[in-house]
């Protein structure tokens, strides 16, 4: 089976991501799947996906000659969008099937959805509403679900808001969580301690995380990116209420994932400063691999105002680290119901801070949510379950195809 998979972006993030440990697994355990890769912007993933399969990524040339632009017109020059160059992917690897990984490829479908030869393709939905209303339109999503055979949402919330927002009906769409890329022979006993960050004994940031761990300090800490969505406007926020709550107690929050120079952050170093709370937080950069950081949290925390299913909150399940969110964030709020967190009302930072609280003086309970939450997300979430749920909904999309055409 001749396969195009198809990501919107190459950031180290967690559709992408998603997609490449699913392309490694296919490729480590000898599927008959032929890949090739289509990436709509250029990003650091890029190499890791050249590794594994024929890839191309787009970038935004600053300036194309008009020669060039005229033999691009004619289809005989370099594609000048993403959307040309998905359609030059197409016709050179003429595949079997399309795997679109987000919801948001609409608008670079429009030129495909007259094609009678277009092959059967797959939708894996990573997205709630919000994020669709930002990053695409009504009729790019519908587009792209007219266009798809099989249509996969990463969590029940996400199928639920499909059919209510899109009018997708319920048995059109299969709901397959979202995974890590860990099988059961990596579990690693939670009672062996925790290496040292390797190679970055130099860096201060991470020093001073590392001698707060040593000193018995209270680590709670969040992963992902410094925006709205992610909650991480709110930060500073929590770590006043925190400062009250833990009336004097020493605590660290951190937040991995923030960009030094980025925007939000500068503003958010500003209010710590100017709430004199600079050393109850530590904002972190982007890192290639961020589970290293992740385990020395004794707690990880969720802002997310909206979260289908994140997969840094499997990632600290993994190594027993329960985690805090809000309940209307997403289909995290239903993983941690089960017994392997705590939720608290949407926004309600004094609450967020008083769960973490509690946690910080109860470190068996810290450890019975940490072991649970890491029993169920090797259960229901190990690349080992659910790859094969993946592959059989691919083959599905086909056969749907074949009886299409």
């Amino acid at each position: 089976m001749k396969v195009l998979f198809v990501s919107h972006m190459a950031t180290r993030s967690g559709a992408p991501l998603l997609l490449l440990w699913l392309l490694r697994w296919l490729m480590e355990h000898g599927q008959d799947i032929e890949p090739a890769v289509v990436l709509l912007s250029d990003g650091p993933l890029r190499p890791e996906f050249e590794a594994l399969a024929p890839t191309v990524a787009w970038s935004q040339p600053l300036f194309q000659p008009l020669r060039e632009r005229l033999a691009t017109r004619l289809g005989r020059g370099t594609p000048t969008s993403p959307a040309g160059l998905l359609e030059a992917a197409i016709r050179r690897h003429k595949p079997d099937l399309i795997y679109l990984n987000t919801l948001v490829l609409g608008k670079h479908l429009k030129g495909l959805s007259t094609d009678p030869a277009l092959p059967t393709c797959l939708s894996h939905v990573h997205e709630l509403e919000t994020t669709l209303a930002t990053m695409s339109t009504p009729e790019a999503v519908a587009r792209q679900l007219a266009l798809s055979s099989e249509v996969v949402a990463c969590a029940e919330r996400v199928k639920q808001s499909l059919q209510a927002h899109h009018g997708l009906p319920l048995s059109r769409c299969t709901v397959i969580p979202e995974f890590v890329p860990f099988s059961a022979q990596d579990l690693v006993p939670t009672t062996e301690p925790v290496p040292p960050l390797e190679g970055n004994a130099a860096d201060p940031l991470l020093r001073r995380l590392e001698v707060a761990v040593e000193n018995g300090t209270f680590v709670f800490g969040f992963a992902g990116q410094a925006i709205a969505r992610k909650g991480f406007d709110l930060f500073p926020q929590l770590v006043r209420e925190c400062e009250r709550v833990f009336a004097g107690t020493p605590f660290l929050a951190v937040w991995l994932g923030a960009a030094a120079a980025q925007e939000q952050v500068i503003v958010a170093r500003r209010d710590l400063c100017l709430m004199q709370l600079e050393h109850r937080a530590l904002l972190l950069p982007p890192m290639p691999t961020g589970i290293s950081v992740i385990r020395r949290y004794a707690v990880h925390g969720l802002l997310s105002r909206e979260d289908p299913y994140p997969v840094v909150a499997l990632e600290a399940a993994v190594t027993a680290v329960p985690t805090v969110c809000f309940r209307s964030s997403g289909g995290i709020a239903d993983f941690v119901a089960d017994g392997c967190g705590v939720a608290v009302d949407y926004l309600d930072l004094r609450a967020f801070a008083a769960a973490l609280h509690r946690l910080s003086a109860d470190p068996e309970s810290r450890r019975r949510l940490g072991e649970r939450s890491r029993a169920k997300v090797f259960r229901e979430s190990s690349i080992d379950v659910v790859a094969p749920q993946l592959l059989a909904s691919m083959e599905r999309a086909m056969a749907a195809g074949a009886r299409r055409g």
